[in-house]
């Protein structure tokens, strides 16, 4: 049984004093059916709230302290406790022991506690006391020596040197920074404290107040808030896994499940940044209709100040139509309703004063002479200013009567208040000590929660169930996911940033933030050139959650205003990425139902091999999908980990490579190295230049042969909340047997408005050696001659790539569909277990 020891000493700040020693002895106890109550002699408290069985909330408190109120914070969603144990009193502690086998031991002399997983193995984390100092309490704990952590969101950017944490102490506070602060300010930081041990354990810590993590520096394992002279608890949650996955799962259902934003947010997204020839709509229309004529996809249009009303500029523009850059916002509309385009509307802080009904007294206190734009800081902890600004929003253009665009709103440069001082009171009562960490939470409450879904039934309508909200804010707080997202600012464009944004994604995925979103190529200044377009905007950014090339310099972001070479990735990168909708947008569905990130971390899959905490400028694209992005001038050899359990597809060529090693992979500058497990069953569509004319009834399944597999498809309208409300979505379960080449589309279940009653199927078996005769439903299938265009029904067979093409009919989608080969054929996979082809690197 493995055994996790969680002990409270305070940080020592420098010249600082002890307020209260240690917390005594055992005194006495009380327990209720989810909770125990322990009391110490000196009147400390120590509260075990069990959550779910293995979800624990700890909390402790001083004499003559009070255990904050539960809803203090809104970062976990609901405070229902579930989890019941049952409790044994020894001669020195108490036993206590959940229904799911977590154990806890009590010891009575310091009421220090240990938590066992289930099991009979136990090895021992830390024993240590209890104090508190001033200004600061702190967790004390002592781990395994092979154990490692990651997690706890990032710093400002996303700059992340490492996933692995293991020796550094870290946090995520808002306005931290790597670097000394410039103009630009500390901006994007991602405040979840929250992290995970692999050792199978998870702690989330509920405060607002600014916190640390020491994993091992100077010898010290640690974490703790800092209260800057305010009142403060120390409330954390256990999470036992043992899975990081397990874990992540747990993790989001007490915090909320991430927000699945409409299918098409997954499209193409470009911006109007950079292009002072922007004269309003029609530069839009012109834009994209040659975008798309020349072949490339694009989904959403980002407005950047451009659309405001007023100098349509940073400054001197408000959140309002321009009459004249566009005079007829409906008409607009219709065209990108027409066009299958989505719209998302900018509003920057610092013109927050000068949008319709502000007031005064919505401001932030104290301000003046250490913001810019002092009377422009809206205090998110006042009801009535939420409520105004979701009023604002709603009469300026999200009124559904207008008929104006306005799919998403992008709300920016919420995180330069940084020097505001942590003695000002907010509207709630609290200090800013205690609100700025939560402050980009109560933004996304305050327009997804309060207004888009308008859960408080107050001031002016919500969108409701019709249209899923897009919020995307530059910087975000643990439990905000269940409203928005966020994206990582204005970073740099080189090699160095590629790979802390290829890390800051995997961190933002585990803190449970899957829908990451960024510059891709970087924002400042000159651009990205041809090498980090390819790489970066083009390569890297077609596999990230959310694509989104945007930024300022001499080097522009459309396909169209770049060299051929650069056209030439944007085609074939774009062209990979939507054909490829179907299962990305599975995994964002997943995502969101489970916490599980689009790209995950190696160490989510594979927690206890240690190359998975080296190897971090690689990751899963879902479950079947390595990608290894180039970060480099020109071509290049690139050293990529290959994990165990089963053999490697090249997605090249199809070239197959053993699990269980490391590899030098010989990459050109416009290739980003990706590889897909044997097994797999990856569903793609037929290209369109927009999600909304993707194809579903002709599903495209490539099967990497080898081993079983299968895939669980997913899909809804891709517009309204009604897959959630209403339960309005369809699964279709897909399986491959590599025993009996036996391939499986089983009966769809579920519907939702627009979904395709039947099908037609075109399976595309990877890795054959040679073809076969095959047969659909009992009826054997024509072999067409090498070279046949695979769209009639039947057999088609490519000896150089080695696959082989199935075509079928067309079938109801609620009928069974299975493709086997005939029992007297001598269909077989190229590769066998004594002899496993490795590609030439």
């Amino acid at each position: 049984m493995r055994k996790i020891t969680f002990l409270f000493v305070a940080l020592i700040p420098v010249l600082c004093n002890t307020i209260s020693g240690q917390t005594g002895n055992y005194k006495s106890h009380t327990r209720s059916k989810h909770q125990l109550l322990f009391t110490s002699d000196n009147g400390t408290r120590l509260r075990l709230r069990f959550q779910s069985n293995d979800v624990i909330r700890v909390q402790w408190v001083k004499s003559g302290e009070d255990f904050f109120a539960d809803d203090r914070y809104e970062m976990v969603v609901d405070h229902d406790t579930t989890g019941t144990f049952t409790i044994k009193e020894k001669r020195n502690d108490f036993l206590i022991t959940t229904n799911s086998g977590l154990r806890i031991e009590v010891k009575k002399s310091s009421l220090q506690f240990s938590v066992y997983a289930p099991g009979r193995k136990a090895t021992l984390l830390t024993e240590q006391d209890v104090q508190w100092r001033t200004d600061s309490i702190v967790a004390v704990f002592q781990p395994d020596t092979s154990e490692h952590f990651c997690g706890t969101g990032h710093r400002a950017f996303g700059w992340v040197e490492s996933i692995d944490l293991k020796g550094k102490t870290v946090s995520s506070n808002y306005g931290e920074s790597h670097f000394q602060v410039d103009d630009w300010g500390p901006q994007a930081v991602l405040t979840v404290p929250f992290y995970l041990s692999g050792k199978g354990y998870g702690i989330f810590l509920n405060s607002t107040f600014h916190h640390f993590f020491n994993f091992g520096e100077n010898g010290r394992y640690e974490f703790g808030i800092n209260t800057k002279g305010f009142s403060g608890r120390m409330d954390y949650y256990i999470i036992y896994g043992p899975d990081f996955k397990d874990i992540l799962e747990k993790y989001t259902r007490l915090t909320g499940r991430p927000r699945l934003p409409q299918r098409s947010i997954f499209g193409l997204q470009l911006s109007d940044k950079g292009s002072p020839d922007n004269d309003g709509e029609q530069w839009w229309k012109d834009k994209i209709t040659a975008h798309r004529k020349a072949g490339f996809p694009f989904d959403h249009i980002v407005n950047d100040n451009r659309w405001r009303a007023g100098s349509g500029a940073w400054s001197g523009s408000w959140f309002e139509w321009d009459s004249t850059r566009y005079p007829d916002p409906a008409e607009y509309k219709q065209w990108c309703d027409n066009n299958h385009v989505m719209v998302t509307l900018d509003l920057n802080r610092n013109n927050i004063a000068s949008c319709k009904g502000w007031k005064q007294e919505y401001n932030m206190p104290g301000t003046e002479g250490v913001v810019n734009y002092p009377n422009s800081v809206p205090d998110y902890t006042n009801p009535e200013m939420r409520n105004w600004i979701w009023k604002m929003f709603w009469q300026e253009t999200f009124d559904t009567s207008l008929r104006y665009p306005g799919d998403g709103l992008w709300i920016d440069e919420t995180d330069d208040l940084y020097r505001i001082s942590d003695s000002v009171i907010c509207a709630n009562g609290r200090s800013w000590a205690e609100n700025e960490n939560y402050y980009p939470f109560l933004i996304a409450k305050a327009i997804v929660g309060e207004g888009w879904d308008n859960e408080n039934h107050n001031g002016p309508p919500g969108i409701g169930e019709k249209k899923r909200p897009y919020v995307w804010i530059r910087s975000a707080c643990a439990g905000g996911q269940r409203y928005a997202t966020y994206w990582t600012g204005d970073i740099l464009c080189n090699c160095n940033w590629m790979r802390a944004t290829i890390r800051a994604m995997q961190v933002s995925g585990l803190a449970g933030y899957p829908y990451f979103n960024h510059d891709a190529g970087g924002f400042r200044w000159p651009g990205p050139d041809v090498n980090l377009y390819v790489q970066w905007s083009m390569g890297l950014g077609s596999f990230t959650p959310i694509w989104r090339p945007h930024g300022i310099g001499r080097y522009k972001r459309w396909p169209l205003d770049r060299s051929k070479a650069c056209q030439s990735a944007a085609l074939k990168y774009g062209m990979m990425r939507y054909e490829m909708m179907p299962y990305i947008y599975t995994y964002a569905r997943k995502a969101h139902k489970t916490g599980l990130p689009m790209a995950r971390a190696m160490v989510i899959d594979y927690q206890h091999n240690p190359e998975a905490w080296k190897y971090d400028l690689q990751y899963l694209w879902g479950n079947e999908m390595l990608v290894a992005p180039v970060r480099s001038q020109g071509d290049t050899v690139k050293e990529i980990w290959l994990p165990p359990g089963q053999n490697w597809y090249d997605f090249r060529n199809d070239s197959l490579i053993a699990g269980d090693k490391i590899i030098n992979y010989q990459v050109t500058f416009d290739q980003i190295p990706l590889f897909v497990k044997e097994g797999a069953v990856i569903p793609n569509y037929n290209y369109a230049k927009s999600t909304f004319d993707l194809d579903p009834s002709f599903l495209i399944l490539h099967v990497y042969t080898g081993k079983d597999g299968s895939f669980e498809l997913y899909e809804d309208d891709g517009v309204t909340e009604k897959f959630r409300t209403r339960d309005e979505y369809r699964i279709t379960e897909i399986d491959y047997s590599e025993q009996n080449k036996r391939f499986v589309i089983s009966p769809a279940k579920g519907n939702f408005n627009g979904a395709v009653p039947e099908r037609k199927y075109r399976i595309v078996f990877h890795g054959i050696k040679q073809p076969g005769t095959i047969k659909v439903n009992g009826k054997m299938l024509k072999m067409f001659g090498e070279g046949t265009p695979a769209d009639e029904e039947g057999i088609y067979w490519d000896s150089d790539k080695q696959q082989m093409t199935v075509v079928t009919g067309v079938y109801d989608v609620k009928s069974k569909v299975v493709v086997k080969k005939n029992k007297t054929d001598g269909l077989t996979h190229r590769f066998n277990a004594s002899k496993i082809i490795i590609s030439k690197l």
